[in-house]
């Protein structure tokens, strides 16, 4: 028996990019999402916007899905998504370790942008920070056979920390490792709003990326 097509209406909001947890009871289908079956890339974190909103400009051959915790962001990058007018662009406000482990497929996503997640630098706050060895092993368990990982940030010792958890997840395979220095790049040129400010500060910015092993 062929089922019925689920409406991407019912779990969207009339905006046609939030996704609405509310009307949502298990991993979601990304065709119904997106309305499409193009490859989907998400950003944890995606603050005022940036990032997503150029990349879903420049690829819209591909879905792009913004996970935003905080109101105040969350605001900014709906307004500035929905000012864009881009249909492979959806967003929701939601902890991004509850949303993957509940919502995301295994095994779906082509790529996971995490750039600039807050260090909580006192030790005390450090059981706050996103990047855990368990949420590595539920990214890649999430992220699709020749799927990527993507890293940034300009705290030094919560990037060493984000590289031995990737480091020692077995199931995928470190691509690149780089420090961007300021002064040699243009921080006008730069993908997020944070990267260019730390540039512009003076400050080094420490990438990684990994990609997903095809086979165990």
């Amino acid at each position: 028996m062929t089922l019925p097509a689920i409406d991407p209406l019912a779990i969207t909001s009339s905006s046609d990019i939030e996704i609405l947890l509310s009307h949502c009871d298990g991993p979601l289908c990304w065709e119904h999402v997106f309305g499409n079956r193009y490859p989907v890339e998400i950003e944890i974190g995606s603050g005022k916007g940036k990032f997503i909103i150029r990349s879903a400009h420049a690829h819209p051959d591909k879905n792009f899905l913004g996970i935003e915790r905080a109101g105040k962001f969350y605001r900014i990058l709906k307004e500035r998504a929905l000012r864009a007018g881009i249909s492979n662009i959806r967003i929701v406000r939601c902890d991004a370790a509850y949303f993957l482990r509940k919502y995301i497929p295994a095994a779906s996503v082509h790529a996971y942008h995490i750039y600039f997640p807050d260090p909580w630098p006192k030790k005390r706050h450090h059981k706050r920070r996103l990047v855990t060895q368990e949420f590595i092993a539920l990214l890649s368990e999430t992220l699709m056979p020749g799927g990527h990982l993507f890293f940034a940030t300009d705290f030094r010792e919560y990037f060493e920390i984000i590289t031995m958890h990737a480091r020692a997840c077995p199931t995928i395979q470190e691509i690149l490792c780089t420090t961007i220095l300021p002064g040699t790049v243009d921080p006008e040129q730069a993908p997020t709003n944070y990267e260019r400010k730390y540039l512009m500060q003076g400050r080094e910015i420490y990438k990684a990326a990994y990609i997903k092993r095809l086979s165990p």
